[in-house]
């Protein structure tokens, strides 16, 4: 009778063990079911990686809106995305920038309005130069028709990041022999002045 006994405990034992390390809950909170358990440590970097590339796909919404209302000649809306040392205009005022913007002609809206903007290639680091702080420098292109052709101007954007928002710093042409230079957006926004 004993032997029944412990032949019994056993096989319950062993039936709890095995339920419970089939558990189909997918381990800690966050984890999927069927994957390996991540610790907390991996948890947290991969919310700080969801983070940062949330953080970046702001900054290039934010690179393409400047060059869109700075394409239109919308002072109101390019001036708000600049940081004060990047405005336009006779001192950093945000009066000043919007009047720097002269309202462009219908037909020249017109042509505008049909541009299309895009960033091209990957953000980088940009150290500080003149009054421009350490930023990230991106590729915004801009896409028209001229006479029938296709065009495309290059601008390279300094975003830098004030108070939690993204903001425009410094913004230059990328000329055509820049494009062969291993970084373009660099050379362009490491012109001296």
């Amino acid at each position: 009778m004993r032997k029944r006994i412990a032949a019994v405990a056993v096989a319950a034992a062993s039936v709890l063990m095995v339920a419970g390390c089939s558990s189909s809950s997918g381990g800690k909170e966050g984890d999927k079911p069927g994957e390996k358990p991540r610790s907390a440590g991996e948890r947290q970097a991969q919310e700080y990686r969801d983070a940062a590339k949330k953080d970046r796909a702001k900054m290039l919404e934010v690179a393409v809106a400047y060059q869109k209302a700075d394409g239109l000649h919308d002072g109101e809306a390019a001036c708000r995305l600049m940081t004060e040392a990047g405005r336009h205009g006779s001192d950093a005022s945000l009066e000043s920038c919007v009047k720097f913007y002269m309202p462009l002609k219908p037909d020249a809206r017109e042509s505008e309005e049909k541009s299309s903007y895009s960033v091209t290639g990957d953000p980088v680091e940009v150290p500080p130069i003149g009054d421009h702080q350490a930023g990230t420098g991106v590729m915004v292109t801009r896409q028209y028709l001229l006479e029938g052709r296709t065009k495309y101007y290059r601008t390279a954007l300094r975003m830098v990041k004030v108070r939690g928002a993204w903001l425009v710093d410094q913004e230059e042409e990328i000329y055509d022999s820049e494009m062969k230079h291993s970084s373009p957006v660099f050379s362009a926004l490491m012109r001296s002045h």
